[in-house]
């Protein structure tokens, strides 16, 4: 299959909110709900600033046949805590989370893919790898005094083989919000 990664736009601020969805779990390509709906939602004006994490300038969309097929977001972990706030300090769903207080998913000296997403019938055709390798390129020419991390479920079999196949390799478990176990790699 042929596909094309390209930068994220403002406009992809929708498909970018429904990949965090994604990424926390909501399922939201396979089951979409008022509740996660709602989230996606408020996302996608996020996705469409500076400053957040899930802004546009920090994705990379793939398309195939110039439909959007999947995203990865990624950034420098020193501005984590900082667009963490600027994040979730207004999102309703967020609004009882003690972001003072949650561990830091990366800090300095690390570049976090924080969301990995691909639509269902876009999976297993190498669209997610083929984001990641492009991610980890960019980082290596950009920022290659940065260690390049991610979280993966603990049950995420599938994207534990694919982060283990690109060289990432398990260095500890943290708990990050919703007070959800994942398993930190790095490559």
């Amino acid at each position: 299959m042929s596909y094309l990664i390209r930068p994220a736009m403002p406009e992809d601020g929708a498909f970018i909110g429904r990949c965090v969805c994604e990424g926390i779990g909501f399922e939201i390509f396979e089951k979409e709900t008022d509740q996660n709906r709602e989230i996606a939602e408020r996302i996608a004006p996020l996705a469409a600033r500076e400053g957040t994490l899930y802004s546009y300038l920090n994705t990379l969309i793939a398309e195939v046949d110039g439909e959007v097929a999947g995203a990865v977001i990624s950034y420098p972990g020193e501005y984590y805590h900082e667009w963490r706030q600027e994040t979730f300090r207004d999102h309703p769903y967020f609004k009882d989370l003690d972001l003072d207080v949650m561990p830091d998913e990366a800090g300095p000296g690390e570049y976090y893919i924080d969301t990995l997403a691909v639509l269902p019938r876009f999976r297993r055709q190498g669209i997610g790898s083929g984001l990641m390798k492009e991610r980890i390129a960019q980082v290596q020419r950009e920022h290659p005094d940065l260690r390049i991390t991610l979280l993966v479920d603990p049950e995420n079999l599938n994207g534990q083989r694919i982060y283990s196949r690109l060289g990432f390799q398990f260095i500890n478990r943290n708990v990050v919000a919703f007070n959800h176990l994942y398993w930190k790699m790095a490559l």
